[in-house]
């Protein structure tokens, strides 16, 4: 039985709520995407970055992290471009918004163990009623996955299939943000000076 699960961090986006490159702006003495890969990493996942920015993939490369470049336009570009280079020998594909930093990698390794106690169902990240990410998907999706063209993601291909998608609670409500606006990456700051303990590994 397949035990792998393959990491796509999504960081294609291009900021324009925010007015310049969310991912690279600091969170304490890291950069936002830092903060999203170095948790998937500290999970025991090998996260796989997709961007449209020279200056992420460049600060992630530095890092020891893997990262492609590319220049289409959709999110499932971005989603084709992943679930090619990782392959097809996974259980499931997790993926997860490069601006979403506070995620911990516990909460992310209870992610993984309850996707393999059902792993023919999708499951993602919630807290008290709403629902977020990271998505975690079976590996029975990937070719529905390559199919799919939008700009909407994966869970609209388990809209399209009528397929339905478990929960599992996070430990903070906080770790379902992501930084869409200036106004939010203050927010985002702030509770990370709160909770930084819980970040340190």
């Amino acid at each position: 039985m397949k035990d792998k699960i393959g990491c796509i961090v999504m960081a294609s986006g291009l900021s324009v709520r925010y007015g310049k490159n969310k991912l690279l702006e600091k969170l304490g003495d890291r950069e936002v995407i830092l903060h999203t890969v170095s948790h998937m990493s500290e999970a025991g996942l090998s996260p796989l970055t997709v961007t449209r920015s020279s200056e992420v993939q460049s600060l992630l490369e530095k890092n020891g992290f893997s990262c492609i470049l590319h220049d289409l336009p959709l999110k499932s570009d971005t989603m084709h471009i992943g679930l090619s280079h990782l392959g097809a020998d996974a259980a499931g594909y997790l993926f997860v918004p490069g601006d979403q930093p506070l995620v911990t990698p516990e909460t992310i390794r209870r992610l993984v163990r309850a996707f393999k106690e059902k792993p023919d169902m999708a499951i993602r990240l919630g807290f008290q009623g709403t629902v977020g990410s990271p998505v975690l998907f079976p590996a029975s999706l990937r070719e529905a996955f390559l199919s799919y063209e939008g700009d909407r993601g994966g869970l609209e291909v388990l809209w399209k299939l009528g397929l339905s998608c478990n929960v599992l609670e996070a430990a903070y409500e906080w770790e379902l943000l992501d930084v869409d606006t200036p106004e939010s990456m203050e927010k985002v700051r702030a509770l990370y000076l709160l909770n930084s303990p819980r970040f340190l590994f």
